[in-house]
């Protein structure tokens, strides 16, 4: 058994790299398309770009997870608040100016799934795909 530095540190650490991978994918998905996250966009990009950070976003709950190596789920809702955070922040910094839809796809779509990402990663361990961290 871990003594409570040791957990508490995981735990800080699991935030810290399962926000990361999240927002690092994020990132990634506007900078490699060359498209502005607070500018109006297709619906095509609109949806690949939400598949994506909901994929993005579902790692992060799972690294977070397995990092902190906790019974619950919190450092997966850990993630979660803080991508909550972030769009909330965002909406509220840029009233009237951009489009607010990746925001809202953030809120509605992107929180969920990293506050999830624990339960998916233990049903892929559980049929088998077990990932390492």
């Amino acid at each position: 058994m871990m003594n409570t530095t040791s957990s508490t540190a995981r735990t800080i650490g699991g935030i810290v790299v399962g926000y990361l991978t999240f927002a690092v994918g994020a990132v990634l998905i506007f900078a490699l398309s060359g498209r502005d996250a607070h500018a109006a966009t297709s619906p095509g990009f609109l949806a690949v770009s939400v598949v994506g950070g909901v994929v993005f976003a579902l790692a992060g709950g799972y690294v977070a997870a397995r990092v902190a190596r906790r019974a619950d789920n919190l450092a997966g809702i850990a993630v979660a608040s803080i991508i909550a955070l972030g769009a909330v922040l965002s909406l509220a910094l840029s009233p009237g100016g951009g489009a607010t839809w990746s925001q809202l796809a953030a809120l509605m779509h992107m929180v969920p799934a990293g506050g999830g990402g624990r339960a998916v990663g233990q049903r892929f361990e559980v049929s088998g795909l077990r990932f390492q961290v």
